[in-house]
């Protein structure tokens, strides 16, 4: 009896705790509004693609879409990309290459630029610690093509991964 007193006096104070320590949504930890929204628009830029050999995944990627998150004007389509390999190349840059697909547009990219840890920013940073992050760069396309955009992530000598952007943006109240 008494050990049961005990067990429901620590759920009755750990459910008093702060849970935006523990919380997993970026923007609970955040009391920056603005940086909240951006958080936030980054989750919902962001796709997921991964390379399955036999029953392991050698490679996981996320990329997300940055003129999405901060309302990038330039004359660029930018991308951040974050690589997990699980065994980590050195040379993995060397073997990537990325192209931007839509309806009749295949273009390769202009810059493929590997971050390091003291670059990071609140927006450019790895979910996880091991990850590699890439910022990636194309030459500008048109908001018709915008709708149908795909990303394709190749790595030499082991496959490719293709993340859908083409999707319509809705009006949001978060921007």
């Amino acid at each position: 009896m008494r050990s049961l007193a005990c067990v429901l006096c620590i759920l009755i104070c750990s459910g008093c705790s702060d849970v935006s320590i523990y919380s997993l949504i970026p923007s609970a930890k955040n009391t920056d509004i603005t940086q909240e929204k951006r958080l936030e628009r980054k989750v919902q830029a962001s796709r997921k693609a991964e390379i399955i050999e036999g029953k392991y995944t050698p490679f996981v990627a996320i990329a997300t879409y940055l003129n999405d998150v901060d309302h990038i004007n330039a004359p660029r389509e930018v991308f951040l990309i974050e690589l997990y390999e699980k065994k980590p190349d050195p040379k993995i840059q060397g073997k990537l290459s990325f192209a931007l697909l839509s309806h009749d547009i295949h273009m390769e990219s202009l810059f493929v630029t590997r971050l390091n840890p003291h670059q990071y920013t609140d927006i450019l940073r790895p979910k996880n610690p091991y990850n590699t992050i890439f910022v990636v760069e194309f030459d500008s396309i048109s908001k018709k093509h915008r709708e149908t955009m795909k990303l394709q992530a190749t790595i030499k000598d082991v496959g490719s991964m293709t993340f859908d952007f083409g999707y319509p943006v809705l009006k949001s109240k978060l921007r």
